[in-house]
């Protein structure tokens, strides 16, 4: 696996060279989560068509469905994220032959300290009343996949991942 600290300011260690395979990965988890992130922060000014359409730029059909539930949730309940997240570490395995397509995991470290739920008057929402905890640091591994009847990578799956994450 390749590494390398990518945040929003310069990083003092020197970033790796990707392959375009992995590169593109990236920009799809990239993407992904840029997405995620719109959509999060209002999830009221979006249709649940509008959601879809919007996430299935980047990822399959199975995570789109389930983010798309998540945000509708939240909608429903009037919340929303007060997002603020800086990448701290990308990995990205070299790219594999899945025999229908391509595939690059993708692990990355975020800081997501800032994030924050708020309800429609701009209240913290507690995590009992959210029912889950957002967490200060995130590991997540992505499955990212260029399939034979796409044109570009999408993720196709997310999990937690084993690991370190948090401040250098």
């Amino acid at each position: 696996m390749s590494a390398t600290a990518s945040s929003g300011s310069p990083s003092a260690t020197p970033s790796p060279t990707w392959s375009a395979d992995q590169a593109a990965a990236i920009a799809a988890v990239d993407g992904y989560r840029a997405a995620s992130d719109q959509i999060g922060s209002d999830p009221s000014a979006f249709s649940k068509a509008q959601m879809t359409s919007l996430l299935s730029k980047w990822a399959g059909p199975a995570v789109v469905k389930a983010n798309v539930a998540s945000y509708l949730s939240l909608k429903k309940r009037g919340f929303r994220y007060d997002t603020g997240h800086s990448v701290l570490s990308t990995l990205a395995s070299a790219a594999s032959d899945t025999g229908y397509g391509t595939e690059v995991v993708v692990t990355r470290c975020i800081d997501q300290s800032p994030a924050r739920v708020l309800d429609a008057n701009g209240e913290e929402v507690s995590e009992q009343e959210l029912g889950y905890q957002v967490s200060q640091f995130l590991l997540r591994q992505y499955t990212v996949q260029k399939r034979d009847a796409d044109r570009a990578f999408r993720v196709y799956g997310l999990a937690p991942t084993k690991g370190e994450c948090g401040p250098a």
